[in-house]
């Protein structure tokens, strides 16, 4: 797929999935603020080797709602290095790739006790560690028609499929698709996994995966190892299917259908009496298998001079309302590349979502309400969540984007208590 505008590159190569298959890019200095390195970055891609470095932080200040006015700060450090073996080694086909991420900071929503249940800042999460979050062979043959991907790997490098450009977590892939399952650890996290992906047609390609479920990869003492301790077993297995539209006028699209279930067996939401688990002393069962379904697009509309336009996108993700917390995630927005011939390589963004907590675990709320009020605590009855971003993306100068944004939370956590406003700023930088 090839993408137009320089700052349209610097995002898909960053955060996007649907861009094409590494060992087929091709370098361009103005994407990075570095440079070429006189000419060295372009002969190392030359040869098979790609190297990455990506700075990205995100400042949130709340506004109004929540307990406090207060501001907060994330950032994560990200490097990565792509092999083309073949141009190396002359294996055919063959690809390995290493990515590392490290975050660190805090959470607006818990700063200033809003509650959320999607993350005001994307980039936060998951402890502040430094962590190994992909390290893979890829094997292709049929003239990459089919491939196999083995090693560390997180699910949403190659399932789900999204671009990032907003702040709210509820419009990314890196964050969103981690509702799938309590055990789809998406990036920064990874697992012991394979993917395989087949097209037949040109347009046309089913995925399928697996991954090791085992809730040590959460820990932070997991950082940068290649295997997995603890002995909690259970496999993740993915399946999906993607359809890419033909497009003679750079009207890029795609559109995929996926299902997920994890064999691990996790504590209900709901107890035996029908109430919160943990709000009365009866026990709580588990759930032998967890089921998802999703579906997300991106569909470029129009392309203008400068190579920007209009792009919708959208997702729906219905988890297993027995034992996934927030149990669907809906969200739809645009985003306008280019929006004045002046400014050729910005960006408008807007976008509106809903998180919703597990409709078991609603109804039990309602009925601890009913039956034993004293026991509510300061939760209440969870329903929906609904945020709202706009944002503009700056490019500041070579490998360097700004992105001021207002998001607006209604029901924050899926309660019925003020809206939150956030301000915030993104500061992405490829090195």
């Amino acid at each position: 797929m090839k993408i137009r505008s320089r700052a349209s590159a610097i995002v898909m190569a960053s955060l996007g999935s649907l861009a094409a298959p590494a060992m087929a890019a091709e370098f361009d200095a103005r994407r990075y603020l570095s440079g070429d390195w006189n000419g060295a970055r372009k002969s190392l891609a030359e040869t098979g080797v790609q190297l990455r470095l990506q700075y990205i932080n995100q400042t949130a200040h709340n506004v109004s709602g929540g307990d406090r006015r207060t501001t907060a700060y994330a950032d994560q450090i990200f490097a990565a290095g792509i092999f083309d073996l073949e141009a190396l080694w002359g294996w055919k086909g063959a690809e390995f790739q290493i990515e590392v991420a490290n975050r660190n900071g805090a959470s607006v929503s818990s700063e200033a006790g809003i509650g959320a249940l999607m993350g005001p800042q994307f980039i936060y999460g998951r402890g502040t560690v430094t962590r190994l979050r992909q390290f893979s062979i890829t094997q292709r043959w049929l003239d990459d028609r089919l491939s196999l991907k083995v090693g560390r790997i997180h699910p949403g490098a190659d399932f789900f499929g999204a671009s990032c450009t907003f702040q709210n977590l509820t419009f990314c892939n890196a964050g969103v698709s981690n509702r799938i399952s309590d055990r789809w650890f998406g990036a920064p996290l990874s697992a012991l996994g394979a993917q395989v992906t087949f097209s037949p047609y040109a347009r046309w390609f089913f995925r399928v995966g697996g991954y090791d479920a085992n809730p040590q990869n959460l820990s932070k003492e997991q950082g940068l190892r290649l295997g997995t301790s603890g002995d909690d077993n259970g496999t993740l297995l993915v399946a999906e299917v993607e359809f890419r539209p033909a497009s003679g006028s750079g009207k890029e699209g795609s559109y995929r259908l996926g299902v997920a279930r994890n064999s691990s067996d996790l504590p209900r939401l709901v107890n035996r009496a029908g109430y919160p688990a943990g709000t009365t002393a009866d026990a709580v069962g588990t759930h032998d298998t967890d089921r998802a379904l999703y579906a997300s697009f991106e569909q470029q509309l129009t392309r203008n001079d400068a190579g920007g336009g209009l792009r919708l996108f959208g997702s729906v993700i219905r988890g297993d309302q027995q034992v996934t917390r927030i149990g669907e995630v809906i969200s739809l927005g645009a985003t306008y590349r280019a929006p004045f011939a002046s400014r050729p390589n910005d960006r408008i963004g807007v976008a509106i979502g809903r998180a919703s907590i597990s409709s078991e675990l609603t109804s039990a709320q309602r009925r601890l309400a009913l039956d034993l009020p004293d026991r509510m605590g300061a939760v209440g009855v969870q329903r929906h969540e609904i945020p709202i971003e706009v944002n503009y993306g700056i490019a500041v100068a070579r490998g360097i984007e700004l992105m001021p944004n207002i998001q607006h939370v209604r029901h924050p956590g899926g309660r019925d208590v003020s809206s939150a406003t956030i301000l915030g700023l993104q500061l992405n930088v490829e090195l």
